[in-house]
């Protein structure tokens, strides 16, 4: 769902609690459950709208800055040059972001809430201490033939907030650990 949709919804959803409470006499047992699980995704996409526009707004402001910043400092060197100069770089393991449907996550669920999912990829090779390379040396010359040595691994290491969402049956679901805020070689 796009932001506006989900505002709609919450709105809609708020509305006709408001003006069409169930009477106690016809109120089924779960009532309750299902009217906290709507103020729960009611409050977490309240939230991860705040969040997300303050982030966008001090990201810009601050990326700005610092363009202003190191054009005042270099004034010929910072024509031209923009992000040229990383890409044949290695850069090792970064955070990397993909905009998706949830469906597309392979979960089973049918939706069309869309999300950035944010993975780790790239290499840790700069990231290899001595004991790495002890191990990679010791499995190489055949000392340890039974046991499998594994290389430096680039994964999250911290996760974005939960992702709740309601699918096309109307039923309301939480991803816990869905996508990667921060990655790091491990």
């Amino acid at each position: 769902m796009k932001l506006w949709d989900v505002v709609a919804v919450c709105l809609v959803l708020l509305h006709t609690a408001s003006a069409f409470p169930l009477p106690a006499a016809n109120m089924p047992e779960d009532y309750p459950d299902q009217f906290d699980d709507v103020m729960d995704f009611i409050q977490a996409t309240i939230k991860r709208l705040k969040r997300s526009t303050d982030k966008q707004q001090t990201a810009t402001f601050a990326r700005k800055e610092r363009n202003r910043q190191a054009a005042a400092a270099n004034p010929e060197n910072s024509r031209g040059k923009g992000r040229r100069g990383q890409r044949g770089r290695n850069r090792g393991c970064v955070l990397t972001s993909i905009h998706l449907n949830v469906t597309d996550l392979g979960l089973g669920y049918e939706t069309k809430e869309e999300l950035i999912f944010k993975y780790c990829s790239g290499s840790c090779d700069a990231a290899e201490n001595m004991y790495d390379k002890i191990l990679k040396n010791l499995s190489k010359s055949r000392r340890l033939v039974n046991d499998k040595v594994g290389q430096a691994c680039c994964r999250p290491i911290a996760f974005d907030d939960d992702l709740s969402f309601l699918d096309d049956n109307l039923v309301y679901h939480i991803l816990r650990k869905h996508s990667a805020k921060k990655c790091g070689c491990i």
